[in-house]
């Protein structure tokens, strides 16, 4: 009998996830030193958008997505369907000839049609981890994302982060003379926002402790390239003055065209500039390698966003006859992912203390639990399950229930529900 061996895990995959584009980037985890690629609609082309939108033919059961729906829209026989991540927030129903759909599952499909689009250059088999990154993260996005992984039945690791991440993931792999003490970045698409973040190094922590500053811009309004050049140089000049900056990142299309010749130059003043639009995808893609095995040129920083829970929560007591501080919940991970269960027994009490420090600094403070109607139970044979979860960056969601203690006290079946704003 023969059997067949199994393909090498060796590839991570990012995803950027946009209403109105998408990007994928690939690496070899086995080739730290080398860049992720990003895939393009032509070999020959660096046409990394992929449109994020579905077309239906008239009369027939048959899909196209991206680029191909984009194109044969132009007929205007069928169904052309865009924006799918707006339209799976909303949680709508899409009415196409007579029939309804499932937003979530027409997004599923477009997501489907794009990891199908990378079998053209790897393997699904050699899949070992995808992350997909949007500009916000919340539970209603990662909510969607999930029912999309179930629906594609994906095989390998999903993880979900935001664009401030994927931003830091990109710099911790770039030279150290780009990214501190800070790196500048600015996002324009043609026609809408001017969107700025600055990321910061506190290079005097240990670990280095990365954090953003994001600033938002209506727009670059001006209709002269000379307008358009003066406008932009008036936000630069306020936005970097004053801050050491060794690198500038400008992304999106709408910094395409021969119109920034003072605004280069003023850029380039002691600092390093790139152009671009694939960033996100490929910090994303590093992002799912940092999963996986955390880089040694990473592993003494870490980086607090907004997404991050920025307390450590725990508990004063006894751990193999020893007074010690029990830590619950380590400050860093992302809020979004919390969902820890842990037992204690209390102490001749119906009280709990947990504490809460600050990870920014600032001193430790107490908050008190009291299990109304709890039985004080003498000599330590009060189990109680704490389930740790969270509704927002700074809301604690505590469940609470009584176990019980063997067969000596049976469950009494009373549950606790505590949130903290911390």
């Amino acid at each position: 009998m023969l059997f067949e061996k199994p393909a090498e895990l060796k590839y991570v995959i990012g995803f950027d996830l946009r209403d109105d584009f998408c990007q994928i980037s690939y690496a070899d985890r086995t080739m730290t030193g080398k860049e992720p690629v990003t895939f393009s609609l032509s070999p020959n082309e660096e046409r990394f958008d992929i449109p994020t939108a579905l077309y239906k033919a008239a009369g027939v059961n048959q899909w196209a997505a991206g680029a191909d729906a984009a194109q044969m829209s132009s007929d205007g026989s069928g169904t052309y369907i865009p924006r799918l991540l707006s339209l799976a927030m909303e949680g709508s129903k899409v009415e196409v000839e007579g029939s309804s759909y499932e937003a979530a599952a027409l997004l599923a499909l477009f997501i489907r049609r794009c990891l199908a689009l990378l079998e053209k250059v790897i393997s699904p088999k050699e899949i070992q981890a995808l992350m997909f990154t949007a500009r916000e993260m919340d539970r209603k996005m990662i909510g969607i994302l999930e029912d999309v992984r179930k629906r594609l039945d994906l095989r390998y690791a999903v993880y979900y982060e935001s664009y401030a991440s994927s931003f830091y993931n990109f710099l911790l792999m770039q030279p150290k003379i780009l990214r501190e003490p800070a790196s500048f970045l600015c996002e324009y698409e043609k026609g809408g926002r001017l969107r700025i973040t600055k990321l910061h190094f506190n290079i005097r922590t240990t670990p280095i402790v990365g954090y953003c500053d994001e600033t938002v811009y209506p727009g670059i309004f001006a209709h002269d390239a000379e307008g358009k050049d003066s406008e932009f140089l008036s936000v630069l000049s306020r936005e970097l003055t004053g801050l050491s900056y060794q690198s500038v990142f400008l992304i999106g299309n709408g910094f395409k065209g021969d119109w920034m010749k003072k605004s280069i130059s003023y850029i380039c003043r002691g600092r390093r500039a790139f152009m671009g639009n694939n960033l996100y995808s490929k910090g994303a893609a590093w992002g799912a390698l940092f999963r996986i095995k955390m880089p040694e040129a990473a592993a003494g920083y870490f980086f607090l966003d907004k997404n991050k829970v920025q307390t450590n929560i725990g508990i004063r007591g006894y751990n193999r006859g020893e007074l010690a501080a029990c830590l619950f919940l380590e400050a860093g991970c992302n809020w979004y992912e919390v969902d820890r269960t842990q037992d204690i027994i209390l102490e001749d009490s119906n009280e709990i203390r947990l504490l809460m420090r600050p990870l920014r600094g600032g001193e430790t403070s107490e908050f008190l639990i009291r299990l109304d109607g709890l039985p004080v139970r003498e000599g330590r044979t009060a189990r109680i399950r704490l389930h740790f979860t969270m509704s927002a960056p700074d809301k604690l969601e505590i469940l609470i229930e009584d176990m019980g203690f063997g067969d000596i006290f049976p469950s009494s079946g009373l549950k606790w529900e505590q949130q903290i704003n911390l």
